[in-house]
C-alpha cells in the first residue's frame, strides 16, 4: 500500500510563496562583546603582510597595512549585540505542588492549546477540541484528498530506544497469523526495518493546508452527506497562492467519521495494552494501570487519573460519568470511561488478547504520570468522549 504525502503548493504546479525569515535567537554566552568581537576577526582573515585584522571597538577602526580604517557598522559588536534576540533560558521543572499538578493536568494542557475556528460550526475553540483535516495527495490518482491529521495521535505512544522491539499487540496472543494482516491492525504500526525508510517516512509535524473541525461525530457524518458544501467550506477562509483550483476539489470521504472514530479507538487499545503491560521484570506491578475490586477502592490509587470500566451491561453510563473522591484536595472528581462505549466490543476484545490485565475486574484506574505518552493518553480518551458524546435533548440549545 503506498504512503499518502502532505500536499504542498508545488504539487499542483503552484509557485511556493515567500517565506519571511523568522527571528534567530542566541545563545546568551555568544553575544557578549568579547566573543561577537573574536568571531568577526576570526572572519575578516590577514591583511598584505600577512599579519591578522584586528578592531578596536572602542575607536570603531580596523588596523591594516596601510593603517586604522573606520570598520563597517555590521563589523561592530555593540551594534551586533543590540540587534540580535537572546534566546530565552528552558524553562524549569514546575515547583510547588499546585504547580505540577496544574502541569500533569490533561484537562489544563487541553485548554492551554491554541485558539483555532471550525467553519462549520463558527466556534473558536482551543485546537484540542477541534479535529485537523490535512491535504494530501491520493498515491495513486495524484488527486487532492483530505486525512485527518497527526494532532490526535501524536506522542500517545511511548518512545523507545533503537534497539528496543515494539510490542506489535494487534497481533493478538496468536502468533501463527503473522503472515495475515488483522483487520483491527494500526495503520501507524506498519514500519520498515531499514533506517534510510524510516528516515524517508518522516513527515513534517504540520502539513502545509490544514483545516479545523469540531471533533464532534455528528458533524464529522454531517461533512459526509450528500451536501458537498460542509467540506468545501474547510478552504473557504484560505486563500494565497497554496490554494489551486485543483485543491478546491479536494475529496472528502464519506465514511470520515467511522474511519477517525476506528483510527482514535486503535491508538487508545494500543497505547492501554502497552501500559498494562510490564516492560522489564524488575518493574513495579500495575505501574500505570491499577485494577481495583469496588469503587471504594479507587480512593487508595496513588497519581489516580481516570477510571477505566468494563461493566457487566455494556450500555451502562454510555456518555459522561465521574466518581467523587472524598476528602481529596486534588482530583476531587475522577472521569469513568466506559470501555465498552468508547471503544467498542471490537477493539474491547482486542484489548483483553493483548493485555491478561483487562481480563478479569470491572473497574481499572490509568494513573497520571509526568510523561508526555501518558499525558496525550488521557488526553485522547477524553476525545474519545468528546467526539462520541451526542447532545442531550433535554439541555437547552
Amino acid at each position: 500500500m503506498r504512503r499518502c504525502t502532505a500536499l504542498r503548493p508545488s504539487s499542483f504546479g503552484a509557485s511556493s510563496p515567500h517565506q519571511a525569515k523568522r527571528w534567530h535567537s542566541y545563545d546568551k554566552a555568544s553575544l557578549t562583546k568579547e566573543a561577537l568581537l573574536q568571531k568577526v576577526e576570526a572572519g575578516l582573515g590577514r591583511d598584505a603582510d600577512g599579519k591578522p585584522l584586528k578592531i578596536d571597538p572602542e575607536a570603531k577602526t580596523i588596523s591594516t597595512a596601510a593603517g586604522d580604517l573606520p570598520i563597517s557598522p555590521i563589523f561592530d559588536p555593540a551594534w551586533m549585540q543590540a540587534r540580535r534576540k537572546t534566546a530565552k533560558a528552558a524553562p524549569g521543572p514546575p515547583l510547588g505542588r499546585f504547580r505540577r499538578k496544574l502541569a500533569h493536568n490533561p484537562f489544563a494542557q487541553a485548554l492551554a492549546t491554541p485558539i483555532r475556528k471550525c467553519v462549520n460550526s463558527a466556534t473558536s475553540l482551543p485546537r484540542y477540541f477541534l479535529q485537523d483535516f490535512e491535504l494530501v495527495q491520493h498515491p495513486t490518482t495524484g488527486k487532492p484528498w483530505w486525512a485527518p491529521g497527526p494532532l490526535s495521535f501524536e506522542h500517545v505512544q511511548p518512545t523507545k530506544r533503537p534497539d528496543e522491539e515494539q510490542p506489535d499487540i494487534s497481533r493478538g496472543s496468536n502468533e501463527e497469523v503473522s503472515a495475515e494482516k488483522p483487520k483491527s491492525a494500526p495503520v501507524a504500526a506498519q514500519k520498515d526495518g531499514t533506517a534510510e525508510s524510516e528516515k524517508d517516512a518522516r513527515r513534517p509535524r504540520r502539513a502545509p493546508i490544514t483545516s479545523y473541525a469540531l471533533n464532534r461525530k455528528s458533524l464529522i457524518d454531517m461533512m459526509g452527506g450528500k451536501n458537498k458544501k460542509y467540506a468545501s467550506v474547510l478552504l473557504a477562509v484560505r486563500s494565497g497562492m497554496a490554494i489551486t483550483p485543483d485543491t478546491r476539489e479536494a475529496v472528502w470521504r464519506e465514511d470520515m467519521g467511522d474511519v477517525l472514530l476506528q483510527k482514535m479507538r486503535q491508538e487508545a487499545t494500543d497505547a492501554l495494552a502497552l501500559r498494562s503491560k510490564r516492560a522489564q521484570p524488575y518493574e513495579v506491578k500495575h505501574r500505570f494501570v491499577e485494577p481495583c475490586a469496588s469503587w471504594k477502592d479507587v480512593e487508595g490509587v496513588k497519581m489516580r487519573g481516570c477510571v477505566l470500566w468494563l461493566p457487566e451491561k455494556k450500555d451502562a453510563a454510555r456518555q459522561y460519568a465521574t466518581l467523587d473522591i472524598e476528602g481529596a484536595q486534588y482530583g476531587k472528581k475522577m472521569v469513568v470511561h466506559n470501555l465498552w462505549w468508547l471503544l467498542g466490543e471490537e477493539e474491547v476484545q482486542r484489548l483483553r488478547e493483548a493485555a491478561e490485565l483487562f481480563r478479569e475486574g470491572e473497574i481499572f484506574v490509568l494513573k497520571q504520570w509526568g510523561s508526555t505518552s501518558m499525558m496525550r493518553l488521557h488526553m485522547l480518551l477524553w476525545r474519545l468522549q468528546g467526539y462520541l458524546a451526542e447532545p442531550d435533548a433535554d439541555a437547552p440549545r
